[in-house]
């Protein structure tokens, strides 16, 4: 395959897509979305597809760097190739499976044409009600404790902190504000119209008129200097708000919060135009807002505050990227390359305009393969019953964590085990359905589940998965039964370490009975980009992966990549080989191996470099270790793990309960945090051009 200058063969930027098809690559949804990097400056590009016989079924121009094809193709065997200025980037072969599902592409003004002119229409339609009581009456039960709540909690005080320094900053602000907006004002509008609950209804229009007081290019704005995590929940929650509450509003009323959803509609389109967000989709608050775009034009139709034209532009926006490139940290595999606790936010954000968009017009964005795939990952990576869930930013989190409460889903698995299962899926669904209140999202809670596509179910997880395109394995050797499973959870991604990923390819976790006993170490601290999280959470030195002459891999860099080689499984031994070598400048060559067998997990790393290198070998734990001789023992919640290097002559140098970048640093001293205090294991090695290490981990 030869490749022009015209076209990198890289990756330029962080938030550039990943060339797909790739050589190879069994492609199970039909059409695929052609995706290449893009050369610098404006383009028009030719994209072809050629059948195995060499011959051209399919030609298509386009300004965008990626394009889905008008047509659905049959199975077999394809090459497909993108030109611009009469360069060609060359042929990649790829095949199209048997199986693969085919996603029509409604068009935004036939979607558009179909919304109708009733309230409620967007989350489901006044008939689906009776059934949706019936279905979810425990979930029922819980939303009455919510609306109680936001009547203890009243209305939000006006931010102030783009202007005085004296009143609440902006981190507490908007972690308080999602309490009234995502929750309080979404969980009374739901009681009005599920419940025909007066009393709630009344609340959330107060409720919803005040948020709607905030000057949208103020300090609530998506696009001010302040921070957009406020407007982030204004424009997630009033399009879904103004149509169920609509037959409360006046006249005035209805133009005033028409108006608020409009500008807010306004300011994603304007975010995610300035940001191209096409060609560069990898921005993790960006990449919310389409499914808000979109959601703002199905409401506003017949409200008079926006033009047709507008709101076309709109769908037809979002539409193409839901159709098309998105998601860009979601995986064909079912994997979230940001790691498990934004995969279980993030796959929350688009779901009521997906369920309007399938109502609507017919086409199922659920049944692509990331979304149909992606239970397998929570069960193996979102477990409730174990302590944490590497990798990323937040994995020390849980649903009812009192620093970001429900960003961490309570429920990942709902939804998506409805249409897809498996059945194990389900069953956690229903045991997560129930809390005591429902935190930040509610908005999916009493979406109608929609047709299952029998085509599209999910096979039942196993003892072994495998996300190779989102960089995750995990190995267990129970994974039916937590309480005496040990688990294996490893790392190696070509997602680098920028965002909020970390540099930590080829570290790995240990669970036995959902206990941690080898974890990653770190936190944000009061917030994301504290020194502490910059200059710890990110580094490779809080994590289980090595240190080549005291140096790591770099943070947020595109180079700090890696990738599974395999994984098997024969019943008895479960083994994942990762390649990590292109993480690290000074290295030519570092593999590491997994092995778990019974209650032992054998991690040996080959490791090659041009020259004498030392070895650091940093581990963390949860609980205090003990040094026994060259050995290191944990314990915790009655578990005993030992830990003993076999070979490459690995001494133990340093147990510390110290951070090199302490958790509080340059933070004020009113907003100190405490976080459970971690522990930190350093083995070294002396100075060699190649090191075989061998370490044991055994539960005793």
């Amino acid at each position: 395959m030869s490749m022009s200058g015209l076209f990198p063969t890289e990756r330029q930027n962080a938030m550039q897509v990943f060339t797909f098809p790739e050589s190879g690559r069994a492609v199970t949804e039909n059409p695929p979305c052609l995706c290449w990097i893009p050369p610098e400056g404006e383009h028009c590009y030719t994209v072809t597809v050629c059948n195995g016989q060499g011959k051209e079924v399919y030609r298509a121009q386009t300004d965008l760097n990626y394009h889905v094809p008008s047509c659905y193709f049959d199975a077999g065997e394809y090459t497909w190739n993108v030109g611009a200025e009469d360069e060609w980037r060359g042929e990649i072969a790829f095949s199209i499976t048997a199986d693969a599902v085919r996603i029509p592409r409604v068009s935004a003004k036939e979607l558009y044409a179909r919304v109708p002119d009733v309230h409620p229409r967007h989350l489901f339609f006044a008939e689906d009600l009776e059934n949706l009581r019936i279905k979810k009456a425990a979930e029922l039960e819980v939303l009455r404790r919510n609306i109680e709540q936001a009547y203890l909690d009243g209305m939000p005080e006006m931010p102030m902190y783009h202007r005085d320094p004296k009143t609440l900053p902006y981190r507490e602000y908007f972690g308080r504000y999602r309490d009234y907006c995502d929750r309080n004002l979404v969980a009374c509008a739901l009681g009005y119209v599920l419940l025909g609950d007066e009393k709630a209804g009344k609340f959330a229009k107060e409720l919803l008129l005040t948020v709607c007081d905030r000057n949208p290019a103020g300090p609530c704005s998506l696009l001010g200097p302040w921070g957009d995590e406020v407007g982030l929940s204004m424009a997630r929650c009033l399009p879904s708000v103004y149509d169920l509450l609509y037959p409360l509003l006046s006249e005035r009323e209805r133009i005033y919060v028409a108006d608020t959803v409009r500008a807010y509609g306004e300011q994603c389109y304007i975010r995610l135009k300035k940001r191209n967000y096409c060609q560069n989709p990898g921005d993790s608050h960006v990449g919310r807002l389409p499914a808000y775009l979109g959601e703002a034009a199905l409401v506003l139709k017949g409200s008079g505050r926006q033009s047709e034209a507008e709101a076309l532009t709109w769908l037809d926006y979002a539409l193409e990227i839901y159709g098309g490139i998105f998601p860009y940290y979601g995986t064909p595999d079912g994997g979230w390359a940001e790691g498990v606790f934004y995969s279980t936010s993030y796959t929350k954000w688009f779901l009521p305009f997906f369920s309007a968009v399938e109502r609507y017009g017919g086409t199922r964005f659920l049944d692509r393969p990331f979304y149909r795939n992606l239970t397998k990952f929570f069960l193996h990576f979102a477990n409730p019953d174990f302590e944490n869930h590497p990798f990323g930013d937040g994995y020390w989190c849980a649903p009812e964590d009192a620093e970001w409460p429900g960003f961490f889903a309570q429920s990942p698995c709902r939804f998506y085990a409805d249409r897809f299962g498996p059945a194990s899926a389900v069953e956690r669904a229903k045991k997560q359905a129930t809390p005591q209140l429902f935190r930040l999202h509610l908005l999916d809670i009493f979406l109608p589940a929609g047709e299952v596509n029998e085509n599209c179910l999910a096979d039942e997880a196993g003892d072994t998965a495998l996300f190779p395109d989102a960089g995750f394995v995990a190995m267990h050797t129970d994974f039916a039964h937590t309480e005496r499973d040990l688990a294996v959870l490893a790392r190696a991604s070509k997602f680098g370490s920028d965002s909020h990923r970390h540099a930590d390819q080829g570290s790995f976790a240990l669970f036995y009975g959902g206990t941690a006993l080898i974890s990653p170490s770190g936190y944000f601290g009061r917030a994301y980009g504290t020194r502490h999280h910059m200059w710890w959470l990110k580094t490779t030195r809080a994590h289980n992966a090595i240190l080549v002459d005291g140096e790591g891999q770099e943070s947020n860099s595109m180079s700090s990549r890696g990738k599974i080689l395999y994984c098997t499984d024969d019943g008895r031994v479960r083994e994942t080989k990762l390649d990590l070598s292109p993480a690290y400048k000074n290295l030519t060559r570092w593999e590491r191996t997994l092995r778990l067998e019974g209650k032992v997990v054998t991690v040996i790393d080959e490791i090659d470099a041009e020259r004498e290198v030392t070895v650091t070998y940093p581990l963390h734990t949860l609980s205090r270790p003990v040094a026994e001789e060259n050995d290191v023992r944990v314990e915790r919640n009655g578990i005993s793990l030992r830990i003993t290097p076999i070979e490459g002559g690995l001494k133990l140098q340093e147990i510390t309960d110290r951070y090199a970048v302490d958790l509080n640093e340059g933070e004020p001293d009113e907003f100190h945090v405490t976080c459970p205090q971690q522990y930190h294991i350093t083995y070294g090695t002396e100075k060699k051009a190649s090191h075989r290490l061998t370490v044991t981990y055994t539960i005793e």
